[in-house]
């Protein structure tokens, strides 16, 4: 049934009735989902592929998932999900390339079907924040290499440029960020998706807990927050950091301005010497 489902898709691919927004965790990726939320032409569909990676595979710790029996758990299920509902009217879906990487580096039918959106947050405060969340957390889970590593093979496959955010552009503008997006996946620009009455979205009960601060928001706005543990004070996270910073830099290169946003989002970390 998805090869059915594929082959009527490629012949229309035009209609990009399939839109991804794969992205790192911390990303500001809710607030930018959320925002899609306030449309009424899309089904937005929040982390499908969580299911395989936590539940099915059991790749994760996975802290705080409240277990939603009725979704589905294997890629192919989660990959026919999609298709199908995307054949009824437009999804945009988010999620983590690291949930599914080795499915969908494989997976030429649905990276040519889909529209490709990424998105990048400088990597000491993604890092810092996913660790408050969960100190348990490994040096996968950080996304930002399987990120950059899908996009590689989006561009090679599809042929075309796919689009590139940072949550940094996000924030200072975020109706030009929505806007773009919004071009880039053929949909219409609309007023008004940049702010929403707060409150917990359905789409959301399986990580309720994540998304506290989503919740609470009103819109896409800048915020900073400090934490205790930080690339600058944490040797793990330090080593994270390090790890995930080349594969940032590559995706950053294609975000708008690249002098900008490596010079503004991107610190001086210290020497592993300067920690001590």
């Amino acid at each position: 049934m998805a090869s059915d489902v594929l082959a009527i898709q490629e012949d229309n691919v035009r209609t990009r009735s399939l839109i991804a927004l794969w992205c790192h965790p911390r990303s500001r990726s809710t607030a930018l989902e959320r925002a899609m939320m306030e449309r009424d032409d899309l089904l937005v569909v929040h982390e499908p592929f969580s299911y395989l990676y936590y539940v099915h595979e059991e790749r994760g710790q996975a802290p705080h998932l409240r277990l939603d029996k009725s979704k589905p758990r294997t890629y192919g299920a989660i990959r026919e999900s999609l298709l199908e509902s995307s054949q009824r009217q437009p999804v945009f879906f988010k999620d983590m390339a690291y949930h599914c990487l080795g499915e969908l580096l494989a997976d030429d039918e649905l990276l040519r079907v889909a529209r490709h959106v990424f998105l990048i947050r400088d990597p000491a405060q993604a890092i810092a924040s996913y660790y408050a969340v969960d100190p348990k957390c490994s040096l996968e889970e950080m996304g930002i290499e399987s990120l950059c590593l899908l996009f590689r093979r989006v561009r090679q496959l599809v042929g075309e440029m796919p689009l590139v955010i940072s949550a940094e552009s996000l924030v200072e503008d975020p109706e030009g960020e929505l806007a773009r997006l919004s071009e880039f996946a053929g949909l219409p620009t609309l007023d008004g998706v940049t702010t929403w009455q707060p409150g917990h979205r359905s789409e959301w009960d399986s990580w309720r807990e994540w998304h506290r601060g989503a919740a609470e928001s009103s819109g896409i706005h800048a915020h900073s927050t400090s934490y205790e543990h930080t690339v600058f004070n944490h040797d793990a996270l330090r080593g994270y950091y390090d790890h995930h910073l080349p594969f940032y830099r590559e995706l950053a290169r294609f975000a708008g301005s690249t002098e900008s946003l490596l010079d503004a989002s991107v610190p001086t970390v210290p020497s592993k010497e300067d920690l001590r």
